[in-house]
């Protein structure tokens, strides 16, 4: 062997050395590189299969980023509508009626005349709501006066004339609560009166209504008892046997009256068990009685001519039929004379109560005037009151020199005034009845000098056959129908006519639901403000109904909003990309799911609708 002396040599030689070669490296060039060699297209194929693989594993796992969707809070007007599928119907006959209660003054029209619409069928007595509008006008023109005032400077003679309404006011307010006191006054002693009328009337006609619950327990008796004795003439076998075999679809029919008769007979008896309280009450008891008599009547003559047209048989011969019908005709009789004596009974009843229903009604009409007398004057003071703060108010900062913040609070007091007339005016308008459309008028219910009654009352004013018979008629959904108030307008899209909007305005609401198809709603009618020769019934579209509105509001989309423990809740996204919870108070719902915004959220406010993982 030879031995390296060279120092310089050395490392070198030791570097190279085999001992120096590490393990790894000698399995890649002992093991690894044959093998490449030998097996090199099996590797390049593996490469092939093993890369896509993997590529799909990582795209597959590897997690993605959440989608967030985002819109800006913004500010603008929000409408609220009801929506629902508008039919056209037909419906030519109108009933009219005032929307107010009060004693006519002028009827303008009589039956058969043709009228226009808007034009004046009938007024009620309205000086007192004419004076209001007039003194609404008044107070108006005053509160535009000031303005003007103050926008021209405190003068002297601004301050006295300030001073001058103040005392006006006061002057008015004094004048109301005297008619408050005296209608105060009025409306104590009517009602005393009403009340010694009532009781005046049952205690005379106490014997009355003894002699009417007595007659009626009776009559009720005979009846039963007829309809015992019908029942015994139908439990004869031949009689049975032969409707049977002869008449069955008729008896049938027989029998169903005759239990008719049996039901409201024993509605009659529980009646007369309970009701004979006063002679108003009795009456209406003697009337169902008559009612339930009248029906045992009607199966009692029905059955006997079913007898009688029966056919006969060798079990069922001519001398049975005429047992039976010998029998219904005589208790036909007798149910005939226990009509008759209801009947009389009824008359001696209100005949003896007619001096007493004529003055109570009478009374009753007095206490309605002196009622309204009441709440005229309460309102009456209410408006005064105001209007002297108001005054006072004015009169103070005209004294103490006009601000902007003066300016400000008397264009508020315009405005209020302006609502004050708006509301005096509508007031006045509804003790005028127009005709809504053209046509013809088919019935006149009213008189000057009368009474209007209630607004339950089922008796209309007027009847009128309309030249226009097309309404809308809709189906509105029972979450939706309390929003729903007479007078609004709307639009329906008919699709006939799908590039024009038809107007119409709410005037019926159907007080009880409709079940379409198992779901209850609401019917609603609407009439086109103007008339249209082209629409024919049956025609269908998208109705709208303007129900709400909203001015410059804030406004998000509904779905922004969620619940938590703490309320409602929107989810801000700031700028440096985090989302905050922030509560809200949220207010008017409109069209495509838009809400209003109270508070909680500013204009231009980016807010998250969802998030999607």
């Amino acid at each position: 062997m030879e031995t390296i002396n060279n120092p310089q040599m050395a490392p070198q030689a030791q570097k190279n050395s085999p001992s120096r070669i590490s393990a790894p490296f000698r399995f890649i060039k002992q093991k690894a590189l044959p093998f490449a060699r030998k097996r090199w297209k099996l590797l390049l194929i593996l490469t092939i299969i093993l890369l896509p693989i993997l590529w799909v594993a990582l795209w597959l796992f590897t997690p993605e980023e959440p989608e967030v969707v985002l819109a800006k809070a913004r500010r603008g007007d929000l409408v609220q509508t009801v929506e629902a599928v508008g039919t056209v119907i037909s419906e030519k006959d109108l009933k009219l009626r005032f929307p107010v209660t009060g004693v006519v003054a002028e009827v303008f029209v009589d039956e058969g005349a043709k009228v226009t619409v808007g034009q004046e069928l009938a007024r009620l007595k309205n000086e007192a709501l004419k004076a209001d509008v007039n003194g609404a006008a008044a107070k108006l023109a005053s509160r535009r006066a000031d303005l003007n005032s103050l926008l021209q400077g405190t003068r002297p003679e601004d301050i006295a004339i300030a001073e001058a309404e103040v005392a006006n006011k006061r002057a008015s307010l004094d004048a109301a609560y005297t008619t408050l006191a005296g209608a105060e006054e009025k409306l104590k002693k009517s009602q005393e009166k009403l009340n010694w009328l009532n009781r005046e009337a049952e205690t005379s006609l106490a014997g009355y209504v003894t002699t009417a619950s007595s007659e009626s327990i009776e009559q009720l008796t005979v009846a039963r008892s007829s309809l015992r004795k019908l029942e015994d003439v139908f439990e004869d076998n031949a009689l049975i046997n032969t409707v049977n075999y002869f008449e069955t679809t008729k008896y049938a029919i027989l029998q169903k009256k005759q239990r008719t008769a049996i039901d409201e007979l024993e509605s009659a008896s529980q009646v007369v068990a309970n009701d004979f309280a006063n002679y108003k009450s009795a009456l209406e008891t003697l009337d169902q009685v008559r009612s339930a008599l009248v029906a045992v009547s009607l199966a009692i003559n029905e059955s006997y001519s079913f007898v009688a047209n029966l056919p006969l048989s060798n079990s069922y011969d001519s001398g049975d039929r005429e047992v039976h019908k010998t029998t219904l005709s005589t208790e036909s009789s007798t149910v005939q004379t226990a009509l008759s004596s209801i009947d009389a009974t009824s008359k001696s009843i209100r005949d003896a109560g007619a001096s007493f229903d004529s003055k109570i009604s009478a009374e009753e009409l007095n206490l309605a005037t002196a009622q309204s007398t009441q709440e005229s004057a309460l309102s009456d003071i209410l408006t005064y009151e105001t209007a002297l703060r108001t005054q006072e108010a004015q009169l103070a900062l005209k004294k103490a020199g006009t601000r902007q913040t003066e300016i400000d609070s008397s264009r508020a007091m315009v405005n209020q005034a302006a609502a004050e007339y708006d509301r005096a005016k509508a007031q006045f308008d509804d003790t005028v009845l127009r005709a809504p459309i053209d046509g013809i008028i088919t019935k006149v219910n009213l008189k000057p000098g009368e009474f209007t009654g209630g607004l339950d009352l089922q008796e209309y004013s007027f009847s009128m056959l309309g030249s226009s018979p097309y309404r809308i008629e809709m189906f509105v959904a029972e979450i939706d129908i309390p929003k729903v108030q007479m007078s609004q307008t709307g639009s329906i899209d008919l699709d006939a006519f799908p590039d024009e909007d038809f107007i119409i305005k709410v005037s019926e609401i159907d007080p009880a639901a409709s079940n379409i198809d198992g779901v209850s709603k609401y019917r609603v009618k609407l009439d086109f403000i103007q008339e249209d020769n082209r629409l024919k019934i049956g025609m269908t579209g998208d109705s709208e109904i303007f129900t709400d509105e909203r001015k410059d509001v804030v406004i998000i989309p509904g779905r922004a909003v969620l619940s938590s423990d703490a309320g409602k809740i929107v989810r801000i996204f700031t700028e440096g990309g985090k989302i905050q919870e922030q509560t809200v108070e949220t207010g008017m719902s409109g069209e495509g799911g838009d809400i209003e915004v109270l508070s909680g959220v500013k204009e231009d406010d980016t807010i998250v609708i969802l998030i999607k993982d």
